[in-house]
């Protein structure tokens, strides 16, 4: 079914009480996903539902025994879907138009796609660290350099740099800030400058390729930008963010980093190098998958259908390690004599994965002492507790004979599914009751030249980043670009604009915490650390580092625009 678009200021659709009902559910959605609350609702017992209200009364002297509370978590998970179905009730949207259009896509973004991509590389990432590759580079660095505190912090923000280029900033942060935060632990050294460099490396060096952050991947699938046409465009902006980010990072935090700290050197990187076969054959994958995706910018095949076959491969390396190895351990077991056996690839990963994005479930009944009384009446829950026992006994089952895909699938990213599909469906809506083109047109009026659509949309996208997270307003600036209102300006100023956005998504995530996933993940692991970093001390740290970053960045594509058009 085609959709009209207007072309143009004067074709712009009416706004209506739907208009702004959507723009409502829009924005309490994005402050419920940067600002999760927790509340209970109570409900009746089953088996108070089963009897008729004078037997409930008679058995029960406590009126209170006959209700349970339910905790619902208003986040990422269940606000968006939440939204969708408030709006499908009161008719501001439709299913057939909004709700399928956002699901299928349009306009080169294909949302199913996209989760695709992202899992199948989130699964090669998390092996890996599950089989404490990048533990060991970590720590040693940290063994090898550590003694002089300005020059850790160097060797910090370039080892986040290089893990974040060849993985993603989510990795980086779930495998480093534990690290640091031991590392803090057992010299005294304050570990506040040292866990800022991560983070802002991580973020920063997330740009550099198509792979590093789900925003690149939702503005280089809606413009069709290959992956080496990505990393050509996008190479030099990172590399001076870089530079600019530790420059500005070194001057400030100077006041605040010992010149000389003692090392534990009874910790060895080697122990933390739990299963040597899996850690070389992923890295062996990893290369492999960056290749191919190189490879395939010949030949125009899609990103998600080159990167799935590494993550199955992965999952089936993995699953045949772990079998092998669950069988060798059972067949010692079975020796008659007591015999000690080390199992280092039966080993769960040792550091906490984000809450916001790896919690089974946004409703969790909250157990309470069983105060049901025994009678042939009440509701029979025989058959609930089998499947609970058998669902456990599964679980367990695959827990020791293959632990490590166990472990991984526990880690991946599954709040993003929901959170993602449900964004998608909301900013359809948006664009279809009349925002996306105005915010078209709005953009087309300031990007007069290539230069002017670089900062403009750079600064502005850095900022709604710290309003709406960047994944969020990815989706929307990606679809206001597309629109044909936008389409009306040059070439040059169009890609300008497209770049910048990237720049914005990745940069802006460096100027407080709400402005991305990793930020939430990163406040959430150093909380549990028992190192809590507050708003406006993030803000204060990145602040600098992030205008100094932006605008070397922006320069630097501004000239590049230069070059190309000459």
């Amino acid at each position: 079914m085609s959709v009209y678009m207007p072309r143009s200021e004067d074709d712009l659709p009416a706004l209506t009480w739907k208009s702004w009902m959507v723009l409502a559910v829009f924005i309490v959605t994005t402050f419920f996903v940067i600002h999760p609350v927790c509340f209970r609702i109570p409900l009746p017992r089953p088996y108070v539902l089963c009897r008729s209200w004078k037997q409930s009364r008679k058995s029960d002297t406590n009126n209170d025994k006959r209700w349970f509370h339910v905790k619902v978590n208003m986040d990422m998970k269940l606000t968006p879907w939440l939204a969708i179905l408030i709006l499908l009730a009161s008719t501001a949207i439709t299913f057939s138009k909004e709700v399928v259009h956002g699901f299928v896509g349009s306009n080169g973004i294909e949302p199913y796609s996209i989760v695709i991509l992202i899992f199948a590389l989130a699964y090669i990432c998390i092996s890996l660290d599950e089989s404490g590759l990048l533990s060991y580079v970590a720590v040693h660095v940290t063994s090898r350099w550590g003694r002089n505190g300005r020059v850790l912090l160097l060797c910090f923000y370039a080892l986040s740099t290089i893990m974040a280029v060849i993985t993603n900033n989510d990795v980086v942060v779930l495998c480093l800030t534990p690290i640091i935060c031991i590392f803090s632990d057992t010299t005294g050294a304050d570990a506040e400058p040292f866990l800022i460099a991560m983070f802002i490396a991580a973020n920063t060096a997330s740009m550099a390729l198509f792979i590093g952050n789900p925003t690149n991947i939702i503005v280089a699938e809606a413009n069709d930008i290959s992956f080496l046409s990505y990393s050509a465009w996008m190479g030099l902006p990172f590399l001076g963010a870089a530079v600019a980010g530790i420059a500005v990072l070194y001057l400030t935090s100077l006041h605040k980093i010992p010149q000389t700290i003692a090392i534990d050197m009874t910790i060895r990187p080697r122990d933390m190098l739990r299963k040597i076969r899996q850690a070389a054959i992923g890295a062996g994958i990893l290369v492999s998958c960056l290749i191919a995706l190189s490879v395939s910018s010949f030949f125009g095949v899609a990103v998600w259908i080159v990167t799935l076959p590494f993550g199955v491969a992965m999952l089936l390396v993995d699953s045949a390690i772990d079998i092998h190895t669950s069988r060798s351990t059972r067949t010692l077991s079975m020796i008659p004599e007591p015999v000690s056996v080390s199992e280092p690839d039966i080993q769960l990963h040792e550091f906490p994965a984000a809450p916001q994005l790896l919690a089974p479930s946004s409703v969790t009944a909250i157990a309470e002492p069983s105060d049901q009384p025994k009678s042939s009446g009440y509701c029979k829950t025989n058959l609930a507790k089998l499947l609970k026992r058998t669902f456990l006994s599964i679980i367990h089952t695959a827990e020791i004979r293959i632990p490590t895909v166990s472990a991984v699938l526990r880690r991946l990213p599954y709040g993003i599914i929901p959170f993602s599909l449900g964004m998608f469906i909301i900013v359809e809506s948006l664009s279809q009751q009349g925002w996306t083109p105005r915010l078209a047109w709005v953009l087309k009026r300031m990007c007069s030249s290539p230069a002017a659509a670089v900062f403009i949309v750079g600064a502005i996208t850095t900022l709604a980043c710290n309003v709406l997270n960047n994944l969020p307003m990815s989706i929307l600036f990606s679809r206001a670009l597309q629109h044909p209102i936008f389409a009306q300006v040059d070439s040059s100023s169009r890609k300008g604009a497209m770049f910048a956005l990237i720049i914005g998504s990745n940069v802006g995530a460096n100027f407080t915490l709400v402005g991305s996933l990793a930020g939430l993940m990163f406040q959430g692991i150093a909380s549990q650390k028992k190192r809590e970093i507050g708003y406006f001390t993030f803000m204060r740290w990145c602040a600098p580092v992030m205008v100094a970053q932006l605008a070397t960045a922006c320069a630097i594509l501004v000239a590049e625009l230069a070059i190309v058009q000459q």
